[in-house]
């Protein structure tokens, strides 16, 4: 991944939005989440050794590093609804996406809590 690459589109895409808002000001939050879409999958093509080598180590950990990359997946998702939502001035909309995607982060590692609470009782033993 090409960090310099990402913030040149960051800054093209922000430029762009900036002189969108003021001609077509009913078009940005559609712009600023196309823009936010191609940026995301920049960031997803670039981390393929990333995925590829977690995948790798979900074989040593019994499953610990699947729950983990749902749960950065759905942080991700949230993250960006929730801005999408703060750029068209919904603020309360964007706290509950947020609480969600919280939530939604809790119920994926319910397992990984069971099993350590069930190894901390077998070690009080």
């Amino acid at each position: 991944m090409n960090v310099l690459t990402l913030c040149g589109m960051a800054v093209i895409s922000i430029t762009a939005l900036a002189v969108i808002r003021e001609l077509r000001p009913s078009v940005a939050p559609v712009c600023a989440a196309a823009a936010g879409t191609v940026i995301l999958g920049y960031l997803l093509s670039s981390s393929a050794p990333v995925i590829s080598f977690l995948k790798q180590l979900d074989g040593i950990t019994a499953g610990g590093i699947a729950v983990m990359i749902k749960a950065l997946g759905v942080a991700v998702c949230c993250q960006l609804t929730a801005d999408i939502c703060r750029d068209c001035g919904e603020g309360s909309s964007a706290a509950r996406v947020e609480l969600a995607g919280k939530i939604g982060i809790l119920l994926l590692s319910l397992p990984l809590i069971a099993d350590i609470v069930k190894i901390a009782g077998e070690l009080t033993r």
